[in-house]
């Protein structure tokens, strides 16, 4: 058990990996471009620079706002034991899969304006069902008229088979969770020094 947590652990490294520049890129972007640092730094005050600063923010944001299709490639990737190329295409695949399924649920069968954000523990799931059925599955052999689609062809396509089932479980299963962890963070935005410990 241990050494399968290890794993998770060491597959977890990689996309974490790519954290601090994209914070560099946004931090410094962000802090060197906005109205109160040109004011006090007037050398700021430089079209060529100004536009080198906001692609930098734009680049660093870039990876923030994507951060739950990061952490789902990088996980299958990181779990896969061999051809770790298609386990993170289908990682990919899987995540926009379960991200299209959780929004069509919702257009189809919830009140308009409703949304659903699993953020990463939504990646975590993908990008673990993704390595595990990777793992079992490279090497299979499907019969000859569906040989094309056998072996390592075979995961992208179990994946997002898996990723509409477990979209659909998120649909039903993640809005409770989803109003307790919004009421939680608002009451412990209420609670002042403590909050801010918290």
């Amino acid at each position: 058990m241990f050494k399968k947590f290890s794993r998770l652990g060491q597959a977890f490294m990689l996309p974490i990996s790519i954290f601090p520049v994209a914070g560099l890129l946004l931090g410094l972007g962000g802090a060197l471009s906005n109205e109160s640092a040109v004011k006090t730094y007037p050398f700021l005050d430089q079209a060529w620079l100004q536009t080198i600063l906001k692609v930098m923010s734009f680049a660093g944001n870039a990876v923030f706002a994507n951060l739950a299709l990061i952490f789902t490639i990088g996980i299958a990737v990181g779990l896969a034991t061999a051809d770790k190329g298609t386990a993170g295409l289908a990682g990919g695949v899987s995540f926009l899969v379960y991200t299209a399924t959780i929004s069509g649920l919702l257009e189809l069968f919830s009140p308009k304006g409703t949304t659903i954000d699993t953020g990463v523990v939504g990646a975590i799931v993908i990008g673990c069902t993704v390595a595990y059925l990777h793992n079992h599955y490279r090497k299979i052999q499907l019969p000859q008229f569906l040989g094309f689609f056998g072996g390592s062809r075979f995961i992208p396509i179990i994946s997002a088979l898996a990723a509409i089932v477990i979209g659909a479980l998120f649909y039903l299963i993640w809005p409770p969770i989803q109003d307790w962890l919004r009421s939680a963070g608002k009451s412990i935005a209420h609670m002042g020094a403590f909050g801010t410990f918290l």
